[in-house]
């Protein structure tokens, strides 16, 4: 089997698809030559796999980012992730940026409503005093 970026092909022993991450298994490839090969995001954003009769076999896209090469015997596994979506981390971040916002909110709103209820019997207690010492306040 092959592996096609935008900038080479590759033979591949293997490739799978396994808990959201993409391995691709290397057999002749040094650990530094997969490095550098899956260190360019630009140059992955596109992956093919082809069999050994140059059939195309599977398209790949959006496997940008090289989380890890695990090197067992002589097969070197490329362990590839999506890249994050920003705009999905940025709602998420808004959300709670948001929920603090609101519970912020509630706190004062019942800080406003015990001030009330304190304004109000002050209000009362003055209106007493001023009736009992039959003094007029004026409004």
């Amino acid at each position: 089997m092959k592996l096609k970026t935008s900038t080479g092909s590759y033979a591949i022993a293997a490739a799978n698809h396994e808990n959201g991450k993409l391995n691709i298994e290397f057999e002749d490839k040094t650990c530094e030559d997969l490095q550098i090969i899956f260190s360019d995001k630009n140059s992955l954003a596109r992956l093919e796999v082809y069999t050994d009769d140059d059939a195309l076999m599977s398209v790949i896209p959006g496997y940008v980012v090289l989380e890890s090469i695990v090197l067992q015997g002589d097969t070197k596994t490329v362990i590839l992730a999506k890249e994050t979506d920003d705009v999905e981390q940025r709602i998420t971040e808004l959300a709670e940026s948001l929920s603090g916002t609101a519970q912020e909110a509630g706190q004062a709103a019942e800080a406003t409503a015990e001030n009330t209820a304190d304004i109000a019997r002050l209000k009362a207690d003055l209106d007493y005093m001023a009736m009992s010492l039959e003094v007029d306040i004026d409004e």
